[in-house]
Protein backbone atom coordinates (compact mmCIF):
# COMPACT_ATOMS: atom_id res chain seq x y z
CA UNK A 1 0.00 0.00 0.00
CA UNK A 2 3.39 2.27 0.61
CA UNK A 3 4.39 1.42 -2.54
CA UNK A 4 1.47 2.38 -4.36
CA UNK A 5 1.00 5.53 -2.45
CA UNK A 6 4.82 6.47 -3.75
CA UNK A 7 4.35 5.22 -7.11
CA UNK A 8 1.10 7.36 -7.21
CA UNK A 9 3.20 10.49 -5.87
CA UNK A 10 6.07 10.14 -8.15
CA UNK A 11 4.34 9.80 -11.48
CA UNK A 12 1.95 12.65 -10.57
CA UNK A 13 5.03 14.71 -10.02
CA UNK A 14 6.57 13.27 -13.10
CA UNK A 15 3.58 13.78 -15.21
CA UNK A 16 2.98 17.29 -14.06
CA UNK A 17 6.23 18.25 -14.52
CA UNK A 18 6.76 16.86 -18.68
CA UNK A 19 5.61 19.54 -21.18
CA UNK A 20 5.66 16.61 -23.65
CA UNK A 21 2.61 15.18 -23.14
CA UNK A 22 0.01 14.08 -25.79
CA UNK A 23 -2.87 17.14 -25.31
CA UNK A 24 -6.49 16.23 -24.43
CA UNK A 25 -8.02 18.05 -27.18
CA UNK A 26 -7.86 16.45 -30.25
CA UNK A 27 -7.24 19.12 -33.28
CA UNK A 28 -7.59 19.14 -37.08
CA UNK A 29 -5.23 19.59 -39.63
CA UNK A 30 -5.07 22.82 -41.14
CA UNK A 31 -7.00 23.38 -44.41
CA UNK A 32 -4.70 23.72 -47.43
CA UNK A 33 -3.69 27.20 -48.37
CA UNK A 34 -6.58 28.90 -50.65
CA UNK A 35 -9.16 26.09 -49.27
CA UNK A 36 -12.31 27.69 -47.95
CA UNK A 37 -13.01 24.41 -45.70
CA UNK A 38 -12.97 25.55 -41.99
CA UNK A 39 -11.20 23.66 -38.76
CA UNK A 40 -13.30 21.34 -37.39
CA UNK A 41 -14.08 22.00 -33.92
CA UNK A 42 -12.22 20.98 -31.23
CA UNK A 43 -13.93 17.44 -29.41
CA UNK A 44 -14.88 18.13 -25.85
CA UNK A 45 -12.97 17.04 -23.35
CA UNK A 46 -14.66 14.08 -20.97
CA UNK A 47 -12.74 12.36 -17.79
CA UNK A 48 -11.78 8.89 -18.53
CA UNK A 49 -11.22 7.70 -14.46
CA UNK A 50 -13.85 6.14 -12.79
CA UNK A 51 -13.96 9.30 -9.66
CA UNK A 52 -16.04 11.94 -10.66
CA UNK A 53 -14.95 15.46 -10.38
CA UNK A 54 -17.14 18.21 -8.77
CA UNK A 55 -20.38 19.28 -10.93
CA UNK A 56 -18.68 22.80 -11.08
CA UNK A 57 -15.53 21.84 -12.12
CA UNK A 58 -14.34 22.47 -16.01
CA UNK A 59 -11.78 19.67 -17.63
CA UNK A 60 -8.55 21.87 -19.16
CA UNK A 61 -6.89 18.93 -20.07
CA UNK A 62 -6.84 15.00 -20.74
CA UNK A 63 -3.36 13.40 -21.02
CA UNK A 64 -1.64 9.94 -21.07
CA UNK A 65 1.59 9.56 -19.57
CA UNK A 66 4.23 6.71 -18.79
CA UNK A 67 7.37 6.87 -16.61
CA UNK A 68 10.36 5.15 -15.89
CA UNK A 69 11.41 4.60 -12.36
CA UNK A 70 14.83 3.54 -12.20
CA UNK A 71 15.55 4.64 -8.72
CA UNK A 72 14.18 6.02 -5.42
CA UNK A 73 14.01 9.53 -5.77
CA UNK A 74 15.85 10.85 -2.82
CA UNK A 75 12.37 12.83 -1.27
CA UNK A 76 10.59 9.30 -0.92
CA UNK A 77 13.36 7.26 -0.01
CA UNK A 78 12.09 4.58 1.95
CA UNK A 79 8.87 4.47 -0.06
CA UNK A 80 9.08 3.84 -3.33
CA UNK A 81 10.64 -0.15 -2.95
CA UNK A 82 9.82 -1.41 -6.73
CA UNK A 83 11.02 0.45 -9.36
CA UNK A 84 9.82 0.30 -12.93
CA UNK A 85 7.10 1.37 -15.59
CA UNK A 86 4.52 3.03 -14.88
CA UNK A 87 1.79 4.66 -17.00
CA UNK A 88 -1.76 6.19 -16.32
CA UNK A 89 -3.90 9.37 -17.27
CA UNK A 90 -3.55 12.52 -16.18
CA UNK A 91 -6.67 14.76 -16.17
CA UNK A 92 -6.67 18.46 -14.65
CA UNK A 93 -9.63 21.05 -14.34
CA UNK A 94 -10.60 24.46 -12.64
CA UNK A 95 -13.17 25.41 -10.26
CA UNK A 96 -14.80 28.02 -9.49
CA UNK A 97 -15.68 27.15 -5.81
CA UNK A 98 -13.33 27.92 -2.78
CA UNK A 99 -10.42 25.74 -1.79
CA UNK A 100 -12.25 25.14 0.92
CA UNK A 101 -15.54 23.58 -0.78
CA UNK A 102 -13.22 21.80 -3.10
CA UNK A 103 -11.38 20.28 -0.15
CA UNK A 104 -14.30 19.13 1.23
CA UNK A 105 -15.36 17.65 -1.87
CA UNK A 106 -11.99 15.62 -1.74
CA UNK A 107 -12.49 14.58 1.96
CA UNK A 108 -16.00 13.05 1.14
CA UNK A 109 -14.25 11.38 -1.70
CA UNK A 110 -13.26 8.42 0.51
CA UNK A 111 -17.52 7.60 1.20
CA UNK A 112 -18.57 7.80 -2.62
CA UNK A 113 -15.57 5.53 -4.65
CA UNK A 114 -16.22 3.41 -7.03
CA UNK A 115 -16.36 -0.12 -6.51
CA UNK A 116 -13.28 -2.13 -4.96
CA UNK A 117 -11.44 1.01 -4.50
CA UNK A 118 -10.56 2.65 -0.87
CA UNK A 119 -8.34 5.03 0.84
CA UNK A 120 -4.78 5.23 1.14
CA UNK A 121 -2.75 6.96 3.96
CA UNK A 122 -2.50 10.49 3.90
CA UNK A 123 0.43 10.83 5.95
CA UNK A 124 3.00 11.60 3.18
CA UNK A 125 1.31 14.82 2.53
CA UNK A 126 2.86 17.34 4.70
CA UNK A 127 0.49 20.09 7.02
CA UNK A 128 3.23 22.95 5.22
CA UNK A 129 1.65 21.48 1.98
CA UNK A 130 -1.71 22.88 3.34
CA UNK A 131 -0.64 25.58 4.76
CA UNK A 132 0.95 26.41 0.74
CA UNK A 133 -2.95 25.46 -0.45
CA UNK A 134 -2.27 22.04 -1.32
CA UNK A 135 -4.13 19.10 -0.42
CA UNK A 136 -4.44 15.59 -1.95
CA UNK A 137 -5.44 11.99 -1.36
CA UNK A 138 -4.95 8.56 -2.94
CA UNK A 139 -7.44 5.55 -3.65
CA UNK A 140 -5.65 2.03 -4.33
CA UNK A 141 -8.11 -0.83 -6.58
CA UNK A 142 -5.63 -3.15 -5.35
CA UNK A 143 -2.04 -4.49 -6.31
CA UNK A 144 -0.26 -1.26 -8.47
CA UNK A 145 -3.50 0.07 -9.40
CA UNK A 146 -4.49 3.61 -8.20
CA UNK A 147 -5.68 7.13 -8.62
CA UNK A 148 -4.58 10.30 -6.56
CA UNK A 149 -6.49 13.39 -6.66
CA UNK A 150 -4.72 17.04 -5.72
CA UNK A 151 -6.22 20.36 -4.75
CA UNK A 152 -4.46 23.43 -5.54
CA UNK A 153 -5.69 27.01 -3.98
CA UNK A 154 -4.68 28.83 -7.08
CA UNK A 155 -4.60 32.33 -5.17
CA UNK A 156 -3.62 31.17 -2.43
CA UNK A 157 -0.32 29.41 -3.76
CA UNK A 158 0.56 32.12 -5.95
CA UNK A 159 0.17 34.44 -2.80
CA UNK A 160 2.34 32.64 -0.48
CA UNK A 161 5.58 32.11 -3.77
CA UNK A 162 4.91 35.79 -4.44
CA UNK A 163 7.59 36.95 -6.74
CA UNK A 164 9.29 32.82 -6.43
CA UNK A 165 6.83 31.56 -9.14
CA UNK A 166 8.25 34.62 -11.20
CA UNK A 167 12.08 34.30 -10.74
CA UNK A 168 12.16 30.28 -11.50
CA UNK A 169 11.80 30.53 -15.07
CA UNK A 170 15.20 32.37 -15.34
CA UNK A 171 16.48 30.37 -12.08
CA UNK A 172 17.94 27.42 -14.11
CA UNK A 173 20.51 30.31 -15.75
CA UNK A 174 21.63 31.21 -12.61
CA UNK A 175 25.56 29.73 -11.83
CA UNK A 176 25.18 26.56 -9.44
CA UNK A 177 27.73 28.84 -6.74
CA UNK A 178 24.98 31.79 -6.40
CA UNK A 179 21.74 29.50 -5.79
CA UNK A 180 22.63 27.91 -2.36
CA UNK A 181 22.53 31.49 -0.63
CA UNK A 182 19.48 32.46 -2.67
CA UNK A 183 18.09 28.98 -1.70
CA UNK A 184 18.82 30.02 1.89
CA UNK A 185 17.19 33.37 2.23
CA UNK A 186 13.98 32.51 -0.24
CA UNK A 187 13.44 29.38 2.27
CA UNK A 188 13.74 31.26 5.47
CA UNK A 189 10.99 33.63 4.44
CA UNK A 190 8.67 31.41 2.68
CA UNK A 191 9.43 28.02 3.72
CA UNK A 192 10.58 26.31 0.63
CA UNK A 193 13.48 27.02 -1.84
CA UNK A 194 13.47 27.46 -5.63
CA UNK A 195 15.42 24.65 -5.92
CA UNK A 196 13.00 22.15 -4.44
CA UNK A 197 9.95 24.19 -6.48
CA UNK A 198 11.73 23.14 -9.66
CA UNK A 199 12.15 19.71 -8.61
CA UNK A 200 9.38 17.44 -9.86
CA UNK A 201 9.96 14.76 -7.03
CA UNK A 202 8.25 17.66 -4.48
CA UNK A 203 4.79 17.93 -4.03
CA UNK A 204 5.18 21.73 -4.04
CA UNK A 205 7.14 21.32 -7.49
CA UNK A 206 4.27 19.48 -8.86
CA UNK A 207 1.74 21.95 -8.08
CA UNK A 208 4.15 25.03 -9.60
CA UNK A 209 3.63 22.25 -12.80
CA UNK A 210 0.06 22.17 -12.55
CA UNK A 211 -0.56 25.82 -12.16
CA UNK A 212 1.34 26.32 -15.50
CA UNK A 213 -1.48 24.27 -17.04
CA UNK A 214 -4.19 26.49 -15.60
CA UNK A 215 -5.02 29.59 -17.75
CA UNK A 216 -3.91 32.73 -15.59
CA UNK A 217 -7.11 34.45 -17.13
CA UNK A 218 -9.71 31.94 -15.95
CA UNK A 219 -12.00 32.19 -13.13
CA UNK A 220 -11.39 29.28 -11.55
CA UNK A 221 -10.13 29.38 -7.98
CA UNK A 222 -8.89 25.86 -7.28
CA UNK A 223 -7.10 23.66 -9.79
CA UNK A 224 -7.74 19.90 -9.33
CA UNK A 225 -5.37 17.11 -10.58
CA UNK A 226 -6.58 13.53 -11.05
CA UNK A 227 -3.81 10.98 -12.16
CA UNK A 228 -4.23 7.35 -12.55
CA UNK A 229 -1.17 5.13 -12.34
CA UNK A 230 -0.87 1.49 -13.12
CA UNK A 231 2.41 -1.28 -13.63
CA UNK A 232 2.96 -1.02 -17.74
CA UNK A 233 3.80 -4.61 -19.16
CA UNK A 234 6.53 -5.63 -20.62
Amino acid sequence: MRRLFAVLACSFLAACGTGGHASGTASSASPAPGSTASAAPAKPLSNPLPIAFPPEARLLDVSRWSQDFKSVPPSLTGVVDAPGRYAGRQVIASSSESFTTTDAWLQGLAQHLPPGYHELSKRHFSMHMRDLGIDAAAFSAGGSNGIMVVAIDVKRFRNKLGLVLGLLKDYTSIPSFMRAPLDRKIEAQTGVSPTELLQPTTPVGSAVAALRMVAHGSTGRTAIVMLDAGKAPK
